[in-house]
């Protein structure tokens, strides 16, 4: 008897090695999908942005002789700044697209495609990103975008921004304040499709903020 069990114990152990190793084996065979990388679009410039970029000739000054304005990183919901590309699942939930990330940080994306946008429109500024060094910023411009919901059930990007400007010559202080409710709508229910709507807010952002700009008298340097 404990010979007959020791044999049937045997093949039994040998039996789950086998499955064991033909189920490695499958996984071998059938590897992971690739992860799907999401880059920000290019921000699309405002028509008459593009045709002054365009048609612009050598400047009449160089560029030590333009005021100069600081632009500081753009903020974002702490809760987006992550690898994964995440959206509202309802008004309460995030989740995230599956198998997809951000190809760069997101609020490093946001701030270039901002700062992009807002040099082709401004083009009497120099413009310079967090640290100026000793360049001598005039203005600085801080804007915050909170919140920034992709709500996929209706395929729309809803968004806050919050622009000021201030002076930094001497004692730092406001000059101008701007809030603006945005809804953009997605062309599609896709992860890219919710990249090209962060785009699209980003350029109404940055037209919005030059337009404060261009209104705000440059303190003396």
């Amino acid at each position: 008897m404990k010979i007959r069990y020791s044999v049937r114990h045997r093949g039994v152990a040998g039996a789950a090695l086998a499955l064991s190793a033909l189920l490695l084996l499958a996984a071998c065979a059938s590897p992971s999908p690739a992860p799907v990388l999401i880059s920000l679009p290019p921000v699309p410039l405002p028509a008459a942005a593009a045709n002054a970029s365009a048609t612009a000739s050598a400047p009449a000054a160089s560029a030590s002789d333009l005021p100069v304005l600081a632009v500081r990183r753009v903020g974002i919901p702490e809760y987006l700044v992550s690898r994964r590309v995440r959206y509202r699942a309802d008004p309460s939930t995030l989740a995230e697209w599956p198998n997809t990330y951000w190809a760069e940080r997101i609020e490093i994306g946001v701030t270039r495609e901002f700062t992009s946008a807002l040099r082709a429109q401004l083009p009497g500024w120099s413009l310079c990103e967090s640290n100026c060094g000793d360049r001598g910023p005039v203005l600085a411009l801080n804007v915050d975008i909170v919140p920034m919901d992709f709500m996929r059930a209706g395929g729309q990007l809803r968004a806050r921004a919050r622009i000021v400007v201030s002076a930094t010559a001497g004692l730092a202080r406001v000059l101008q304040t701007q809030e603006r409710a945005y809804t953009i709508t997605a062309n599609g229910d896709t992860a890219q499709a919710m990249a090209q709507a962060v785009s699209d807010l980003i350029a109404q952002v940055a037209a919005q903020s030059a337009a404060l700009i261009q209104a705000t008298p440059a303190p003396a340097r």
